[in-house]
């Protein structure tokens, strides 16, 4: 029976792992405790987390932008800001924010360049979002390294992992003989024909690991901000944690759910480690809860809905792709 399962399979079940978890907290916790603390955030509080939202965004397609040039593809700001925006929507509700991803589509429809160099785009822009935050993540773990320990080792491993990987597949000479060799083995002999073209299309104008370091930093800003989004939700409570301590546990929670793939939009994973973590400073499991909840509605699926509503307007109907449509 077991040797039946496939990989396929199995990545059905995994999501589901997070939210059962998801599941678990809300049934230890308490569903009237919750749903009482969601009512004590006002609504106005909701809407300054969402206008902290603003600034995100911009910096977020400036530095997409960048990364476009210098792979001398040239994007208008506020298309990228519209792909981002419904990219948001499929990175809320996929594992590990893989939906992310649907912006390769988007982008191909506005470019000649080849399919391949929009792959790179994207896995550039968010490896870099993903590496900043281990980096911010492991410096909030110094915070709380005394009550939790462990947490600073694992984000550690992730961190040298991610920029070993990093660093390794953005040289060409070493990328292009593991890509020949693993999907050498993997691919039908009718497709090999046709591989170094694909590498070499995936490696076109790749930017220099030096070129990088800017749009690094400014993913570092871009953390900070999707984090004070959170902490304007919690000035509905008196917490006893000052502002830098509560938002890099808040960029821990989130980076930790975002390396461990094991749920639909980080869901359980998150909220888990929000509590957990909070817990030490006496905050309530109900209002841990609640507050990483919420900042994931103002973070990402309220601004991912706007993506959806703009991405069905009449007027933009037939310049936004399907991302199931497969380019040519």
């Amino acid at each position: 029976m077991i040797e039946k399962l496939s990989l396929k399979t199995l990545g059905r079940f995994i999501p589901l792992i997070g939210l059962l978890l998801f599941i678990y907290i809300i049934y230890n916790i308490g569903i009237d405790d919750i749903l009482e603390s969601f009512r004590l955030i006002p609504p106005i509080y909701f809407m300054l987390a969402l206008l902290v939202f603003l600034p995100k965004l911009i910096l977020a397609t400036y530095k997409w932008q960048y990364i476009s040039r210098l792979q001398k593809m040239n994007f208008q700001f506020w298309t990228l800001a519209k792909f981002l925006l419904i990219s948001l929507f499929y990175g809320s509700v996929t594992p590990g924010a893989l939906g992310l991803h649907v912006r390769i589509y988007f982008i191909k429809s506005r470019t000649t360049e080849p399919f391949e160099k929009c792959i790179a785009n994207s896995l550039i822009d968010s490896w870099l979002a993903l590496i900043s935050g281990l980096f911010l993540g492991l410096i909030g773990s110094l915070i709380i390294l005394n009550d939790h320990p462990e947490i600073f080792s694992v984000i550690l491993i992730f961190l040298l992992i991610y920029i070993g990987i990093f660093v390794f597949f953005m040289g060409k000479h070493r990328g292009s003989k593991i890509f020949n060799f693993i999907l050498g083995s993997l691919l039908p002999k009718g497709y090999r024909e046709n591989l170094d073209t694909t590498i070499s299309s995936l490696y076109k104008d790749i930017p220099k690991i030096k070129d990088l370091l800017f749009p690094l930093g400014i993913d570092l800003i871009i953390w900070f901000i999707a984090a004070s989004q959170v902490y304007v939700l919690a000035q509905a409570f008196s917490i006893p944690l000052s502002y830098l301590p509560f938002v890099l546990i808040s960029i821990i929670s989130v980076i930790i759910s975002n390396v461990i793939p094991i749920s639909v939009g980080g869901l359980g994973v998150r909220e888990g480690a929000f509590v957990v973590m909070l817990a030490s400073y006496g905050i309530p499991y109900d209002i841990a809860f609640v507050l990483s909840l919420a900042g994931f509605l103002v973070k990402n699926l309220i601004p991912g809905l706007v993506g959806i509503i703009i991405a069905f307007l009449p007027a933009q109907k037939e310049h936004i792709p399907s991302p199931l449509h497969q380019p040519d």
